[in-house]
């Protein structure tokens, strides 16, 4: 029976930030949350991360998501209107409909999706009804894919208003909060990718994003740089008890080529905040090397992003705290 001094119960709440092939960071965040045994509770997340907070909140692991991740055609994935060149984003939500439940309700765990209203401006959390349509709505990139209709509103890309929606999780209930950060930094090296991952610049080249445009990249780095300050401002009024920002500044939001470093990276940054906070055992970090690039990634050159944690303003979760076991989605046929 509780006694009225008894410890509030920690009901966690995971954050999971937008930022395109950047987010596949989030599946290193994952692994390192199931090998520490905690429990997720509640699930919020913006366009990339709403994507992978599904799949997480349908039952799918880590290991689970890595998989299908890998298994992707990604160009597979775009299907052009010929009215006005967007992508339709049809393709996409057959796949996300062939691999998640078709709405909230039937989710292991709750989840919250961030999306932004193109006419009110305004941030829109989304946690029941239609869940492949809220999903798909928050993954519209501005200017690449069509907005959504979704009860009457038109809706697009969470990242626009709130990358990272600490804020979502709070009317659920949740008192610790966790957030994966892939927002793109201020100050970042343009990557140079392979020619694996040249078809995604082939296809920006459609919408006359052509990289060697100096206005284009311009408009793109722009845009990259006030999401960057956009997430700092949210993230002082609504801060998270731990935030783990992965430190890639070599690659960006085109880098779906780079799905295994990019994994690693999570990983490794994710290590260093659960040791850091009393979460895992330092022998831990000895499980998983840092990847090349963040071994060569330079400490004063870019201080913000270190993948340490915040200054957590709740006690540590207790090591009792186990987690459940989790039944997975079966996929539809």
């Amino acid at each position: 029976m509780e006694t009225g001094n008894a410890p509030p119960k920690k009901r966690v709440g995971l954050i999971l930030s937008g930022g395109a092939a950047r987010g596949f960071a989030h599946i290193g965040l994952l692994r390192v949350l199931e090998r520490a045994g905690i429990t997720v509770d509640v699930i919020a997340g913006t366009s990339m991360g709403a994507i992978l907070g599904a799949f997480y909140a349908s039952g799918h692991t880590a290991d689970d998501i890595y998989r299908i991740a890998k298994s992707v055609t990604w160009r597979d994935l775009i299907d052009l209107s010929l009215h006005n060149g967007l992508l339709k984003g049809l393709k996409l939500h057959a796949f996300l409909a062939s691999h998640l439940p078709e709405t909230f309700g039937e989710l292991q765990t709750p989840l919250v999706v961030a999306t932004t209203d193109l006419e009110s401006g305004e941030e829109v959390f989304i946690f029941e009804g239609d869940l492949i349509t809220a999903v798909r709505a928050s993954s519209c990139f501005p200017g690449a894919f069509e907005p959504v209709t979704f009860n009457g509103r038109t809706l697009a890309d969470g990242g626009i208003v709130n990358n990272l929606p600490i804020n979502a999780v709070s009317f659920l209930h949740a008192n610790f909060t966790i957030a994966g950060d892939a927002t793109v930094p201020r100050r970042a090296t343009l990557s140079n990718p392979s020619d694996e991952g040249r078809w995604w610049e082939r296809m920006m080249a459609t919408f006359r994003l052509e990289r060697r445009n100096p206005m284009a990249q311009t408009l793109l780095r722009a845009t990259d740089i006030m999401g960057s300050i956009l997430t700092e401002l949210q993230y002082t009024m609504h801060p998270a008890d731990l935030r783990v920002q992965y430190p890639m500044p070599h690659l960006n939001i085109e880098s779906f080529w780079a799905l295994d470093e990019i994994v690693a990276i999570g990983e490794w940054s994710a290590l260093q905040v659960f040791v850091r906070a009393g979460l895992l055992p330092e022998e831990a970090l000895g499980e998983v090397a840092p990847p090349p690039a963040v071994k060569a990634f330079s400490e004063s050159t870019h201080p913000p992003h270190q993948g340490e944690a915040a200054e957590p303003t709740h006690p540590a979760l207790p090591k009792a705290l186990k987690a459940k076991p989790r039944a997975p989605f079966k996929t539809r046929g």
